[in-house]
Parts: structure tokens; sequence; C-alpha cells
């Protein structure tokens, strides 16, 4: 999807603005001091830019070619002292192996929304174990689900979907999503997403493609981590720190690699 066209990058960045959970992520660093960080997923920037303004030595990685466009020319437009501490790498995550010997690993902003199957999933788990010093920490951010596919999701008939937006140079972006298979127990479904790209010249860029989803539910989060060495110290249910419930739209997780 993020590959359609490099405008796709710019929509994104229109559409994903908060910052409150960079600052859960500071909260939870606390005063551990500087430390080295990996981010898959990192897409353009969002969360790798203010961290590494904070100090910290980080490391990014994405298969979307157009994200890490834009995130280049974002930290090409930071400070010489801060662009030394930031390396992005095209990768895929579920195929090539991730760098070792961190102190923290990021897998934020619903990016399991990315994977089709649990089992996608828990192999970041994983690979971020793999990629931690012991001691070092997991952070893994996630919207609430439990037992089936919310009902909410289970519903036929096209709708505008991301990304959708005009862009500063005129090029306008159009995407629709479409359910078409669910299975509501196993919290899996599948979407036809078409994205249309109109340039300013009046030239069209159209692609259509086909994304399997899973919602991994606090439950399998829980499990997955403390079946891969980690020892959880902390689950919040919103990007304010406040404790997870039942009840709560996000489950967050703070673990450390034992």
């Amino acid at each position: 999807m993020y590959d359609v066209d490099p405008h796709v990058a710019e929509i994104y960045d229109q559409v994903e603005t908060y910052t409150n959970d960079v600052e859960l992520i500071r909260n939870l660093i606390g005063g551990r001091g500087l430390l080295r960080i990996l981010e898959p997923f990192c897409g353009t920037g969002r969360i790798l830019i203010p961290l590494a303004c904070d100090g910290h030595e980080m490391v990014g990685l994405d298969q979307a070619r157009g994200m890490l466009a834009r995130a280049r020319e974002k930290i090409g437009r930071l400070p010489a002292e801060v662009q030394r501490r930031i390396t992005l790498a095209e990768a895929d995550v579920l195929r090539d192996e991730w760098p070792r010997r961190f102190d923290l690993v990021v897998l934020g902003g619903n990016c399991f929304y990315e994977l089709a199957t649990p089992a996608e999933q828990e192999h970041c788990i994983v690979s971020a174990a793999a990629s931690l010093r012991p001691g070092g920490y997991l952070y893994v951010d996630n919207d609430h689900m439990e037992g089936d596919l919310d009902e909410s999701w289970q519903k036929g008939g096209v709708s505008q979907g991301f990304p959708t937006g005009l862009c500063a140079d005129g090029t306008r972006v159009e995407s629709t999503t479409e359910a078409i298979w669910w299975d509501a127990p196993r919290r899996l479904i599948r979407f036809r997403r078409c994205t249309k790209v109109t340039l300013p010249d009046g030239k069209i860029i159209k692609k259509e493609y086909v994304q399997q989803k899973h919602p991994a539910s606090a439950v399998e989060v829980r499990a997955w981590l403390e079946s891969h060495g980690f020892t959880i110290e902390r689950t919040c249910g919103d990007c304010a720190g406040n404790p997870y419930t039942e009840a709560s739209g996000r489950a967050i997780f703070w673990a450390r690699k034992r």
C-alpha cells in the first residue's frame, strides 16, 4: 500500500499526527539514560525522530521504500548530530534478521495490523527478543480487541479508506476499502483495497490488492511475551499510561527480557 506512489507517505503524515505514544515511551524510559533503540515498522519516523532528538541512538526498519524516502527527507532537515544517531534500513521484518544488542525495541502505532496472522505477530516478538540485550525492554502497542472479531468490522460494502487526501503539489490520493471475508472466532478479516493517485498533470496511478488483518488480543500478546523470555512490568490501557482494564481502548505492554 505504502509504495503505490511516494505521495502516499505524505498523506500518512497528514493523518498520523498524534504524539501521546511518544510521550508514553519517554515516561517508560524514565531515568534509564540514553539508549540504543530499534523500531521495526518505523514508517516516516513519527516515533523514531523525536526519540533521536532526545539523544537516543535509533535504528529504523521498514519494507516500504516510499515511507523510508520521506523519513530520510525529514531526517535530512535535522541538525547533523541528530542525523548521526539515526540509521534506516529497508527490511522485511518477517524474512530478514533483525539487528542485535539493543536496549529497547519499539513495536508501536498498531504495527501488528500490517501482519496477516497471529503466527506472524508472534514471530515479531521472537525477533525482538533476539534483538535485545539481557535486561532490555520491549514496547508493544495495539488497539484492544478480545474474543471474536468486533461486530463493527463485520460489514460489507465499499467505503473510503486510508490513504485519502490532497498533497501539497496538488496530487490527489483516493482509496477505498471493502471487507470481502472474515472469520469472527479467529479474528481474521480480508479487505479488498484500491488506491488511485491523480497527479497534477492528470496522469493516474491505480492499484488494487487484498490485505488480511488480525487484531491481536491482549491475551495473545501477554502469552507471546511470557513464552519468549519476557517479564511484563507494566500494562497500560491508553497512551496516558492509565492501567489496562477489559474496557480499555488499547493494550500497551512494557516488558523486560529475562
